[in-house]
């Protein structure tokens, strides 16, 4: 139990590394984002994809239905390339991968629009980091001619030439090469980048059972709540369905799943992220911590002041002093209660953990709290002033 803790936890600090070190467009909008657009990546923070993973794991405690959700993404993505690879060797789809056309989901544009935009944003992310790093590397590959397989599922040899030596390498089998091109992604399988291989059937078929093992299974590691239909269906598709050779492996497997998966994330966690992120620039702890800051300025501030009433002293202007901690102490209440602070809004941050804080790049969500901020500070000024024109009139009265 424990190395698979150890295994979880750090699968989850790669992801989040990973989406953190992410770089996220700017869109003018002159509105509230939508899912769709926060899992498509088409927002910047402080809502954009990496603070909501960090909203659902550290206040829903239900990331695994986000990482369920971003899981299936990458496989629609693995088997597109697969798709892609097939093309590339010349070899027929419908014959080599017929289940990729035979189940994909048809007669609903709304749905094919809804998994187009999100694949295919994911896709081009891909593509750019594959590009980038095929610049930058010094290996290129090439694939024997002589043993060029039949199709990307049997076993076949690559061979990695060095520009910079003439020596060829060893070449790498089919064991040697999945093993060399597995690493963690999000989903902790395979890697899209650097590849020297086109996938196979194999890998597909591991990237499934991978996701239905850990989020699907009864009592798997992150088992997430799915209609009994949908759950049945899942299993049927990836233990009983497919040839002797090849079981399901397509991405369509997941396809109910994910749309359920969908509906529910925008259904009651995605407002409760866009109240707290959009609306709000506090981390909890920090809105707590406001809390405790609030009452300590306020009991200082009346203690003052009830301390020069009852002993009269002279002049009445001595009160104004006791005007300092009760301001701040009523504007942290009201950054309590706003779960915003004036202060963060001029910085033009956010903070996305406790004390650890990220620049503001949505325009429209700036204006929100901007306009937040004006509030919260003009209601602590001007309750603040009420309290201390009410404290200076008062008669002082020795005791």
């Amino acid at each position: 139990m424990s190395s698979q803790g150890k295994t979880s936890n750090n699968t989850s600090s790669e992801k989040d590394q990973r989406l953190a070190n992410a770089t996220y467009p700017t869109y003018k909008r002159d509105r509230l984002p939508t899912l769709q657009e926060v899992l498509s990546r088409k927002t910047a923070p402080p809502v954009c994809l990496y603070n909501f993973y960090l909203y659902m794991r550290d206040r829903e405690k239900v990331s695994e239905y986000l990482d369920f959700y971003l899981d299936v993404l990458e496989h629609e993505v693995l088997c597109k390339a697969y798709v892609k690879d097939l093309k590339k060797l010349g070899l027929d789809v419908d014959v080599e991968y017929p289940e990729y056309e035979r189940f994909r989901p048809g007669g609903n544009k709304s749905d094919d629009k809804f998994r187009l935009s999100t694949t295919t944003n994911m896709d081009r992310g891909i593509q750019r980091h594959m590009s980038s790093s095929s610049r930058s590397s010094d290996n290129s590959i090439s694939i024997d001619p002589s043993s060029r397989p039949e199709s990307p599922s049997s076993s076949h040899i690559i061979e990695i030439s060095n520009e910079n030596n003439n020596n060829k390498q060893r070449p790498l089998t089919h064991r040697d090469s999945v093993r060399s091109n597995r690493t963690n992604t999000t989903t902790g399988n395979l890697s899209f980048y650097n590849r020297e291989r086109p996938f196979t059937r194999d890998d597909l078929r591991e990237s499934a059972e991978r996701i239905y093992f850990k989020y699907v299974f009864e009592g798997s590691e992150k088992e997430i709540i799915l209609s009994d239909h949908i759950r049945e269906k899942i299993a049927h598709a990836i233990e009983e369905e497919g040839d002797t050779q090849h079981k399901r492996d397509d991405p369509w497997i997941f396809y109910e799943a994910k749309k359920e998966i969908f509906a529910f994330m925008e259904r009651v966690h995605f407002p409760r992220f866009l109240k707290a992120r959009a609306f709000g620039n506090m981390h909890v702890r920090h809105i707590k911590m406001r809390l405790a800051i609030g009452l300590f300025c306020l009991f200082i501030g009346f203690a003052v002041v009830l301390s020069l009433i009852f002993l009269d002293r002279k002049p009445k202007t001595l009160r104004l002093w006791s005007f300092i901690p009760i301001f701040f102490g009523i504007n942290n209440l009201f950054a309590y209660l706003w779960k915003l602070s004036p202060l963060f809004v001029l910085l033009k941050i956010s903070e996305t953990k406790f004390f650890h804080f990220q620049r503001v790049k949505e325009p429209y969500i700036y204006t929100l709290h901007v306009k937040r901020g004006i509030k919260v500070f003009l209601l602590s000024l001007l309750i603040s002033i009420i309290v201390m024109v009410i404290f200076t009139v008062v008669p002082g009265h020795r005791l």
